[in-house]
């Protein structure tokens, strides 16, 4: 993949937020529902997603968990592919990894990657989803993924909470992500006022031309 510019260790939010003032137009209630998934995601205990893409357009924002894009046939694969293929909106997308809590800030690294180039490589490598555990208040159901996928209460384990989809094997998918990040190491680390300064010069314009799939 593109060498691209990183910011590592830094203030999330702010740095979103930042971002949000520059670049988007209306909407801007999006961002609130990002910042709630990143401070639970940050200030729970147990086992989460901490890695994400962050798609910010003119006209609202994405917080989407990385391991779905990576999933052919999730919504957030559908959604990533979405802005590239179907409109001009034009889109800052970033990689997003949460470290924790310092200072009541959530802190972590976030890449700023180019869409198009991205795009690309995930079609050339995303998994397909296999199998989908649906999470209910009591209890769950496993499904496979091209089943009917409803929200609706279940008559035994009551009312829908959550959805996760599941590649054949796990193991494939965590070796995926470890490898992304990994190209991403090799990122070059940038400044934050430089980089949000030259935002507006910076934003090009998603054409709708199709990137070819393998």
């Amino acid at each position: 993949m593109q060498r691209q510019i990183c910011f590592k260790g830094i203030d999330i939010l702010g740095f979103m937020g930042r971002v949000v003032q520059r670049h988007m137009r209306h909407y801007q209630s999006d961002f609130q529902v990002d910042e709630m998934t990143l401070q639970r995601v940050a200030g729970c205990k147990e086992q989460q997603d901490v890695t994400f893409i962050w798609m910010c357009r003119t006209l609202g924002t994405w917080l989407l968990p990385e391991r779905d894009v990576l999933l052919r046939g999730t919504s957030e694969n559908n959604i990533f592919a979405f802005y590239v293929e179907q409109t001009d909106d034009p889109v800052l997308v970033f990689a997003i990894k949460v470290r924790g809590i310092k200072s009541g800030r959530i802190i972590g690294d976030i890449h700023a990657l180019d869409y198009p180039a991205y795009y690309g490589h995930v079609c050339s490598v995303m998994l397909r989803a296999e199998t989908v555990i649906l999470q209910y208040e009591r209890g769950i159901r496993i499904k496979m993924a091209d089943d009917t996928i409803t929200s609706h209460p279940d008559a035994d384990f009551g009312r829908y909470l959550s959805i996760r989809y599941q590649p054949h094997q796990q193991e494939d998918l965590d070796r995926l992500l470890q490898r992304v990040w990994e190209d991403r190491g090799c990122s070059s680390e940038g400044d934050v006022d430089t980089y949000i300064e030259s935002l507006p010069g910076s934003v090009s314009r998603i054409t709708k031309k199709r990137l070819s799939k393998k």
